[in-house]
């Protein structure tokens, strides 16, 4: 892989560091011992010595990572997860399983015995979360762990083709080892995928975003695996009159890990009426003014008593500290508005959420904890939302930043957090064994005592 010029590399990571600076939303979080500037310089030296832009890139992640955000963050260009060298992946199929990396699948170019839904132990002779943590988590993490299953999968399977790896294995409480090649191209696998049900239900629609199921009793199963499609208005609000007659509401939402908001904000028009507050969030200001102030004032030279008593009194005095110290925030709370004329569905409603639920999916259950009395089932979600500032860089990646700090409209933190359930419920490696839906068992459980009262 070649490498790029120095000056370019300068300019890319002071980009990042530039708009992080002055746009990145949770600055708040750290405490002073967290110093950007110290960051960046070490962040320069760093990528300075990288020998090639797959090294580099890595450098970019490790740096932005340091922000623990999952709106915030750095992609390889296309021509580098198009690359043998860097992008050939293992022959499996791996899934994080409570608190577990499984291997679900396997391609049947592999000639060892490996059996579907072992346990990964070790990773060349090293603990799995022990490499992970030592060899992955420097360019993905978050605060919540697996809210990084799926970018630490693809790091784990990623790689150079041909070179071996060594596993680990753990089936029914006994290892045993085998060695896997990084392969490209193959795409074909020894086992059908996992389709995890709970009992016989009628599909009334499907679209590539929205499926709607209905039970023996008139409950609605709707599934909607992402909120990007743009088509979904339409269909969501086409299949009003079916959705009407029926008595319950299981909405899965487990695979969906978000979208355009305003594509969940149509959906939750559904349950909650066409007007309802669907933000609260603040947005970092900067006034180059008032940090000169601070700057010239040296505030963080002052005594401490003196300080406090300022910080606590003077308003004007607070914004200046703020703003110097990357602090202060301006107050969002917008106001959705959906144009159509229905009434709201009536019924008791249960939402499936998993830690793949984000973002605009994330959004969804904001509203519809706030506004209607859904049960969530399922485990926490995501922990991350936000409007992202996006640029194309030179080298062929993107970065993308979160600029806007969202809380949950009751006005309690969420982000690397995530909404947690009112019924926990997770699913076993055994559920998935025998295609299981525990999760999905629970809710219309749940759905049917509320509605025979008991």
């Amino acid at each position: 892989m070649n490498n790029i010029a120095d000056e370019l590399k300068i300019y890319e990571l002071s980009l990042i560091y530039k708009e992080a600076e002055y746009n990145f939303a949770f600055w708040d979080k750290f405490d002073k011992n967290f110093n950007w500037d110290e960051e960046y310089k070490k962040a320069l030296t760093a990528v300075l010595k990288t020998n090639n832009t797959y090294d580099y890139y890595l450098q970019l992640m490790k740096f932005i990572s340091l922000l623990k955000d999952g709106h915030t963050s750095i992609s390889f260009p296309d021509y580098i997860m198009q690359s043998e060298e860097y992008f050939a992946k293992l022959p499996i199929s791996v899934e994080y399983i409570d608190g577990n990396y499984v291997i679900t699948n396997v391609k049947t170019i592999v000639n060892q015995p490996i059996k579907r839904f072992s346990i990964i132990k070790k990773i060349n002779g090293i603990d799995i979360k022990k490499y992970i943590k030592d060899n992955i988590y420097p360019y993905i993490y978050r605060e919540k762990e697996d809210s990084c299953s799926y970018d630490a999968i693809n790091f784990l399977r990623n790689g150079k083709i041909n070179e071996a790896i060594e596993l680990v294995l753990e089936d029914n409480d006994k290892e045993y080892c085998v060695s896997l090649l990084r392969t490209k191209g193959d795409v074909t696998w020894k086992y059908q995928n996992i389709e995890l049900k709970s009992e016989e239900m009628k599909c009334v629609f499907s679209s590539k975003s929205l499926i709607i199921q209905i039970t023996y009793d008139n409950i609605a199963i709707l599934t909607i695996d992402s909120m990007m499609n743009n088509e979904i208005q339409k269909e969501i609000f086409n299949n009003y009159e079916l959705l009407k007659n029926a008595k319950g509401y299981v909405i899965d939402i487990r695979n969906n890990s978000g979208g355009s908001s305003y594509n969940a904000d149509c959906i939750a028009s559904l349950f909650v009426g066409n007007s309802f507050k669907c933000d609260n969030s603040y947005y970092q200001v900067h006034i180059g003014l008032y940090k000169a102030f601070g700057i010239e004032y040296e505030l963080d030279k002052m005594d401490e008593k003196e300080f406090n008593e300022k910080y606590l009194n003077n308003e004007e005095f607070k914004k200046v500290y703020d703003i110097t110290h990357r602090k202060y925030y301006e107050h969002s709370e917008n106001i959705r508005n959906i144009d159509r004329k229905i009434e709201k569905l009536t019924g008791p409603i249960a939402i499936l959420c998993s830690p793949i639920t984000a973002s605009a999916a994330e959004d969804f259950i904001n509203i519809m904890k706030y506004y209607t009395k859904a049960i969530t089932i399922g485990t926490a979600t995501y922990g991350s939302t936000g409007m992202q500032l996006h640029y194309d860089l030179e080298s062929g990646g993107t970065l993308k930043i979160c600029t806007r700090k969202s809380l949950s409209l009751d006005g309690s933190e969420f982000i690397n957090i995530g909404f947690k359930p009112d019924i926990e419920c997770k699913l076993s490696i055994n559920d998935y064994q025998n295609n299981n839906d525990k999760v999905m068992k629970e809710a219309l459980k749940i759905i049917r005592e509320k509605l025979t009262g008991k």
